[in-house]
């Protein structure tokens, strides 16, 4: 099962592959060009630490030259009510099931690793599991001082409102909810078992990642993604491969345009054969590391 911190913090033969000229030191960059225009694709992970993102050298440049910015999802135009709307819609059991019933068999199993995470469980007693996990997260998170105010897509959306570009979204919030809510019940029970294992040491299970992601180490980046999702291949197929194969249709779409544009999204949905540098070429396109 992957590791949900990862999922949250972060959360892609003979067919020509994008060409890698790997940055060391730095986050990664793609340039994709269309007929007359360009899309730049940047990884980004969703929580940080203040004053852990910066624009890089590279990254300049293609703000610079980008006329919109396509995030996950447009949360500038993002209202409180329909998020909390779309929230709640989803993470309450429709047959009215609370937590601890809908954890069955592995109820006591949560709660001992609710308290060796320092968790009460009972404060998430009404949500279903997979939100719970969400939930478990953020929490685990937020006490090591991540926060979504401190994540690359808050930092590149306050910029761009500033600057006066255009911000777009690839996804509704209610998309992405979607994703995890259609989980069926023993994959939501085990999200929620590995996101109660994972915040007891958030740090250890996020540090290898957050590490690859700094370096712009595609390779390291694919590597864990591959043994996270190893034993829960219906969840990669929902969070990466369907989403990033619906966004790659999109960027295609971008590309017949006349304005350049800059792609912020989870790093993971940047790497490896299903990522979306891999995705465009096997469309024909020949993505650059910028």
């Amino acid at each position: 099962m992957p590791r949900i911190l990862t999922l949250l913090a972060f959360l892609c033969c003979a067919l020509a592959l994008p060409t890698s000229s790997a940055r060391a030191g730095e986050p990664a960059l793609w340039e994709v060009k269309g007929k007359r225009n360009s899309v730049y694709l940047f990884g980004s992970v969703h929580l940080l630490k203040p004053g852990e993102f910066r624009f890089h050298e590279a990254l300049e440049r293609a703000y610079a030259d980008a006329e919109a910015v396509y995030l996950e999802i447009d949360m500038d135009d993002l209202d409180p009510l329909e998020l909390a709307s779309a929230t709640a819609a989803r993470a309450v059991d429709p047959d009215g099931r609370g937590l601890e019933e809908l954890m069955g068999p592995d109820a006591s199993t949560a709660r001992e690793r609710a308290a060796a995470a320092g968790i009460d469980l009972a404060l998430l007693g009404q949500m279903e599991p997979w939100f719970a996990g969400l939930a478990v997260v953020t929490i685990a998170l937020a006490r090591e001082g991540y926060t979504a105010a401190d994540g690359v897509e808050q930092r590149v959306q306050e910029r761009a409102v500033a600057d006066g570009k255009e911000i777009l979204g690839f996804e509704t919030i209610d998309d992405q909810l979607a994703a995890l809510d259609g989980l069926e019940l023993p994959l939501q029970r085990e999200f929620l078992l590995k996101s109660l294992e994972d915040a007891a040491q958030p740090a250890e299970a996020l540090g290898k990642f957050l590490d690859a992601w700094r370096e712009g180490d595609d390779r390291a980046l694919a590597g864990e993604l591959a043994d996270e999702f190893d034993s829960a291949p219906g969840l990669y197929r929902s969070l990466m491969i369907d989403r990033n194969e619906r966004w790659a249709g999109q960027i295609v779409d971008l590309l017949d345009d006349g304005q350049d544009y800059l792609v912020v999204v989870g790093t993971l949905h940047l790497v490896g054969p299903d990522g979306l540098p891999a995705m465009l070429a096997a469309r024909g396109y020949e993505p650059v590391r910028r």
